[in-house]
């Protein structure tokens, strides 16, 4: 089988993109997209509507009149300060607090061909640097077997999908910069439902802090930032049947991290069937995935003005020696106040994981748990969570957030406390901070490395995050 080479189809697909974008640079927003004058004015500047006028009867000319770009993006700009245990796996190359410091663009491109098909291109690039990204960069290359598990893999992110999209630029031990493409789809609408094709982002289940039927890229439940979620190669098809509802299904082809030739094996083939029965909606879900058969049942509904959901999830355990499979199970409920004249929003969660351990430093040595975190997919190594959040409007531009995740047999767990500002009406100032609680020995109080005599980091730490819209 001939093999693709990604490095000269990634620079292909740049080049291609890099013209599309630019092009959106120069033409500024598109006129066709504005009603009246005024609206134009404000958006692009013009003064004279015969100018206007003129530019659009030529779009009329050439048949672009059909064809429409809406491109956007956003800059991220994030300063951390970040802590490590003394007696963690940063113990080896100090545990000094650190200053870290990330940039990140992204330029997104939706190519509007008809009513019916349109192409969409995210392109994003990142520079981090800063004392976290040293010592992880001196551990992994001093001393891999603490780092082994714990350290971050995020260039490497691509090295299982169907197109190797990821490209590092340069890195040292002072910096890393990398860039990537998150989506790159068409998409075709008949009249029957909607078919995509490329690297997209699809999303399954009801859970808000842990989410076991999301099978692909699934936020971590201490994400805080969820504006767009990691897109994967994959084929989509979704249609509405009479009998079951709306039914989606995808294959998402892999590739052997070994021989690097797409493997069925590593790949997932699923199905979601979304229906209603009265006042609940239900969700059926089956898959092959990794090789692996996965079961979901969801259910959604209200109680008075509180609203449900729950998702139970069974996997198959292809390698196991001791159980064929095991349960996860997802329940939330959410609602919404106003108190003392202010809005309030608050959920509370329940998550139980059947492949969790009591041992978290056995856990760490059970290859079905690992290969699963491994993936990206699984973030727990206990077993029962029990999670909840409060959001707070102290002003229609000012926002407070208050999230716990608790494992309930430790007890340990994570409190995020984080604060939004809505500066202008196309960024914000994110301040937040992540603190751990729980003995030694606990899952995040921090727990011995397997084969080393190092703990888990545990140390909190603080960020503020300026982000621009455009």
């Amino acid at each position: 089988m001939m093999k693709i080479n990604h490095d000269k189809l990634f620079w292909l697909i740049s080049f291609f993109l890099s013209l599309v974008f630019a092009q959106n640079l120069l033409a500024g927003p598109d006129l066709v997209l504005y009603e009246d004058k005024a609206q134009l004015k404000n958006k692009v500047g013009y003064e004279n509507k015969a100018e206007h006028e003129n530019k659009t009867q030529f779009k009329n000319k050439v048949g672009y009149n059909n064809i429409d770009n809406q491109f956007g993006g956003h800059l991220k700009l994030e300063g951390r300060v970040a802590g490590y245990d003394s007696g963690s796996y940063f113990e080896p190359v100090g545990t000094h607090t650190g200053l870290d410091g990330l940039a990140n663009v992204r330029l997104k491109d939706k190519l509007i061909l008809s009513e019916k098909i349109y192409f969409e291109a995210h392109y994003e690039a990142f520079l981090k640097s800063g004392d976290t990204h040293k010592k992880q960069y001196n551990i992994q290359k001093y001393f891999p077997l603490p780092a082994a598990g714990l350290t971050s893999e995020s260039l490497k992110i691509d090295k299982q999908r169907l197109l190797d999209l990821t490209k590092t630029l340069k890195q040292t031990d002072d910096h890393v910069l990398w860039h990537r493409f998150d989506r790159l789809f068409f998409s075709i609408k008949p009249s029957w439902g909607d078919i995509l094709v490329g690297r997209q982002a699809i999303t399954w289940g009801n859970g808000f802090i842990f989410n076991p039927m999301d099978l692909l890229n699934p936020f971590a439940p201490s994400d805080t930032i969820r504006d767009y979620k990691m897109g994967d190669d994959l084929v989509s098809v979704r249609f509405n049947t009479e009998l079951l509802g709306e039914c989606n299904l995808l294959y998402v082809p892999r590739r052997d991290a070994i021989t690097g030739e797409v493997d069925f094996e590593n790949s997932s083939v699923a199905g979601k069937f979304h229906f209603f029965t009265e006042d609940i909606e239900m969700d059926v879900m089956g898959a092959m995935h990794y090789d692996e058969i996965v079961l979901g049942l969801g259910s959604t509904g209200y109680f008075k003005d509180a609203a449900w959901r729950s998702d139970l999830v069974w996997s198959t355990l292809k390698n196991s020696q001791n159980k064929s499979g095991y349960f996860e199970f997802v329940a939330n409920i959410d609602y919404s106040w106003v108190w003392q004249k202010k809005n309030y929003y608050g959920l509370i969660e329940y998550y139980h994981n059947g492949l969790g351990k009591n041992n978290y430093t056995n856990a760490m040595i059970d290859p079905e748990a690992m290969e699963r975190i491994d993936r990206g997919e699984l973030f727990a190594l206990g077993k029962n969570y029990l999670s909840g959040q409060i959001q707070m409007e102290l002003h229609p531009l000012l926002n407070i957030y208050f999230t716990v995740i608790s494992n309930v047999r430790d007890p340990s767990g994570i409190i995020q406390p984080r604060v939004i500002w809505s500066v202008t009406q196309n960024s914000n100032l994110h301040f937040g901070a992540t603190v751990f609680y729980g003995e030694k020995g606990s899952e995040y109080g921090g727990f011995l490395i397997p084969g080393t005599n190092y703990y888990t980091n545990a140390a909190p730490g603080a960020y503020v995050r300026f982000t621009y819209y455009f």
